[in-house]
């Protein structure tokens, strides 16, 4: 009897250690993104390395729109403009701009956004999963060096016409081009789930995004999607505990 208690205490002790875990690791890994709508709203770093996206990348991210810019931008990596991701459909570049207007949700809805590229071959955008537009991409390589900015362009002085001012999630880069279905799944799992940790290729991380320096109103929140399905999966952890 005392060994069959002894066990049950030992288990125990195991699921609370894993349910509290599995909890800081969820708001570690649901962490999102809220820009300002100001010009001095934005993050720009050096990234460590961008010779995996020299040839070929995947760039996707959950958006949501806040704001009325013009031409809003999320991500700009330069020199020369290599990489400008956008919210509207006027910014979708990898050294060429593929312009998609009409095609991205309006404010305030959350939506999966991908564009890819491989220089010689093609360049894609996909919202919710489902291919926008397309075009012949370059066949030069990315030019290395400079800084990525978020939220405006890496440029000084920031301009009004580029500010993202909206909600940014779970944005990486991937080191290759990601198929229509593998990007169809991302979409499909959900903001909420861990599916993109799962590729490999993913080599600039969201955590790490996380880490860099901010300016101006950019502050950090967990989406209300994902604060709901956190509680369900504690919820059926807790009741596996009372089981026990």
């Amino acid at each position: 009897m005392i060994m069959i208690h002894l066990h049950l205490i030992v288990t125990l002790v195991c699921c609370l250690t894993h349910t509290l875990s599995y909890a800081a690791d969820e708001e570690q890994t649901f962490l999102a993104l809220s820009f300002g709508k100001t010009t001095g709203d934005y993050i720009q770093f050096t990234p460590a390395d961008m010779s995996p996206f020299q040839s070929s990348f995947t760039g996707c991210a959950w958006i949501k729109r806040q704001h009325d810019a013009p031409n809003p931008m999320i991500l700009h990596f330069h020199p020369y403009d290599e990489i400008i991701m956008g919210s509207n459909g006027y910014w979708n570049q990898a050294k060429i701009n593929l312009q998609v207007r009409g095609r991205f949700p309006g404010k305030n809805v959350w939506f999966h956004y991908c564009l890819s590229w491989s220089a010689g071959g093609e360049q894609k955008v996909y919202i919710n999963g489902e291919e926008v537009g397309s075009t012949s991409a370059s066949s030069s390589n990315l030019q290395m060096g400079g800084d990525i900015c978020l939220g405006n362009r890496e440029l000084t002085p920031k301009m009004s016409g580029f500010i993202f001012g909206g909600q940014l999630f779970k944005l990486n880069l991937f080191s290759e081009v990601l198929s229509s279905s593998e990007i169809r799944q991302m979409s499909e799992a959900g903001m909420c789930s861990s599916i993109e940790m799962e590729h490999e290729t993913r080599k600039l991380k969201w955590e790490r995004i996380l880490t860099e320096p901010r300016y101006g109103n950019v502050v950090e929140f967990v989406p209300a999607e994902c604060t709901s399905y956190i509680m369900a999966k504690l919820d059926k952890m807790m009741s596996l505990l009372k089981e026990i």
